[in-house]
């Protein structure tokens, strides 16, 4: 029986993050991909990096080429400074006063990266020869066998066997200055064949199969080297741009396919690992389905209200109260608002800390991807909102209005759940807009929410409506954001492992606004923010 087909990332998830680095290849990873494909070069001091020799700095809008800049001099330059999403001229990856995008060494991303992913690494290009460096970083980590390397002639790949022969071969066309790359010729592939040990093809579905729907002369070489076994693995099928579902399709219907290779993992994600939609809800209408979601509140007080009207409505008032109070006069007036303060911070009761949201009552098990629009009235220092999944269930429904037909605030305990605080109930992951500095992932590996950690801001803060999108495979995490101004299409803000999520997790998207120290001056305060958030459209589906 015929195995399945593999998705192999080509640059990681080249057209949603800036390619070679850790975002892209490891969101690739979590939408399905089990095959990463890239250039590789060494820098000046012998480090093995993803990208060819002058690809690589290209992304950064540098002429230099990747052997002339040690790893450090490599890593001052901004990967993301010339990434765009498709139809997104104006958008700017980082923003500006935030560290830039980094490279990094080959061997802290296998690090780093899964265990079962396979690496097929593109040599041949300028610069020095990278086979023996990367051949060894492999063989250190005893992952050999994890290892292809891919060259346009027999000469490097009898070079690879003989340094370890575990670690596969793989014939590919010339070098290409951009795009997936090229195909070999039937001749050069019948002399790959004939030196043997040939493990994959690499080349492009418009060589293999002709308009007519024929094999070409090079996909009935492949496909008859493949049944003899001259080819063990088969082919790892280039996209044509412009091709489509229908390309992706043709490239995995093929019977000498081992991989279909993609820069967007979207693309090929409908026809390599397509998923089964458990949640479609737009919030029409006033009417609450409590069997479907719970909506609850961070904290007990009176300024916030969370109510369904054409969207689930985080509405967050203005506080009556001075965010800078004036220090009392009085010797025991001050220490009497000092212990106050502390029992704020000691009980996480603040009067100005405000939020709350809505859960899915039913866990999400296994792997899957959800989605939601949400708007914000304003983008503005402390306030933020996000979605993301906890081990925690929702905790107990709140009723917008009371049976009286009065609205429900939060008064007390029992009206607040750790589960609808931003940033509450870890461990955690998930998609947020931070304040007006931009979209970002969020998690916690641990307990306890001093722990928590963020990802640098990605994009423009200032765009108050956006979707948010986070996916899951096994304990590796991607988030995603998207919008009509800049971002038209998927745009990755980070991946994270977490293995303290549970199988089942349970999905949240809340808001909240709190009082933040003045970054110009730590002893004042920001004014406190009222904030409206609205989500819209969640759409969750699992994949099996």
């Amino acid at each position: 029986m015929r195995t399945a087909v593999r998705t192999a990332a080509i640059g990681g998830n080249a057209l949603h993050a800036p390619p070679h680095t850790r975002t892209a290849l490891a969101s690739a990873y979590v939408q399905g991909a089990d095959v990463l494909v890239f250039d590789i070069a060494l820098t000046a001091d012998g480090r093995v990096v993803p990208g060819s020799a002058h690809g690589l700095t290209r992304q950064a809008g540098s002429a230099a080429a990747v052997g002339e800049l040690t790893l450090t001099r490599l890593r001052a330059l901004d990967l993301g400074a010339a990434f765009r999403p498709r139809g997104s001229p104006g958008f700017r990856y980082r923003p500006p006063g935030h560290a830039p995008v980094r490279a990094e060494a080959l061997d802290d991303l296998v690090d780093a990266l899964p265990d079962d992913l396979v690496y097929v690494v593109r040599v041949g290009g300028e610069g020095a020869d990278p086979v023996p460096a990367v051949v060894e970083l492999f063989a250190r980590r005893a992952a050999a066998a994890r290892l292809v390397v891919a060259a346009p002639g027999t000469g490097p790949l009898r070079r690879v066997r003989e340094l370890d022969p575990e670690v596969g071969t793989a014939l590919t066309g010339p070098p290409t200055a951009a795009g997936p790359g090229s195909s070999p010729g039937p001749a050069a592939l019948e002399t790959a064949i004939q030196d043997g040990g040939l493990d994959l093809v690499l080349a492009a579905v418009g060589d293999l199969v002709g308009p007519d729907g024929r094999p070409t002369e090079l996909g009935r070489k492949l496909d008859g080297a493949t049944r003899s076994g001259s080819v063990r693995r088969g082919a790892l099928v280039l996209p044509e741009p412009g091709r489509g579902r229908d390309g992706y399709a043709l490239a995995a219907a093929q019977p000498y396919t081992w991989a279909v290779g993609t820069e967007s993992t979207f693309d090929s994600a409908e026809v390599l690992r397509p998923g089964t939609p458990v949640v479609e809800e737009s919030f029409a209408g006033t009417r609450v389905d409590t069997r479907r979601f719970a909506f609850g509140y961070a904290k007990a007080n009176r300024h916030c209200q969370v109510f369904q009207d054409d969207g689930v409505h985080v509405r967050i008032t203005p506080f009556p109260g001075d965010p800078q109070p004036p220090r009392p006069a009085d010797p025991v007036e001050r220490r009497l608002a000092e212990l106050e303060e502390r029992s704020w911070y000691a009980l996480g009761d603040w009067p100005f800390y405000s939020g709350g949201g809505f859960g899915v009552n039913r866990g999400l098990r296994g792997d899957f991807a959800a989605e939601v629009r949400v708007e914000s009235a304003v983008a503005v220092q402390a306030t933020m909102c996000e979605m993301a999944v906890v081990n925690a269930d929702p905790g107990t429904h709140h009723p917008p209005v009371r049976a009286d037909g009065s609205p429900f605030f939060p008064g007390s305990a029992r009206d607040k759940d750790a589960f609808y605080d931003p940033h509450g109930a870890p461990p955690f992951v998930g998609a947020e807009h931070d304040e007006n500095d931009g979209y970002r992932i969020n998690w916690n590996l641990g307990t306890l929410y001093d722990t928590n950690q963020y990802g640098p801001p990605v994009g423009d803060g200032r765009v108050l409506a956006a979707r948010l999108r986070l996916e899951r495979r096994g304990p590796y995490f991607a988030a995603y954001t998207r919008n009509d101004v800049d971002a038209h299409d998927w745009v990755c803000v980070g991946a994270v492992r977490n293995d303290s999520m549970n199988a089942t997790v349970y999905l949240r998207c809340v808001g909240k606004r709190w009082r933040q120290e003045d970054a110009a001056d730590p002893t004042r305060f920001v004014p406190i923010p009222a904030n409206e958030f609205v989500f819209r459209d969640l759409r969750i589906v699992r994949i099996f």
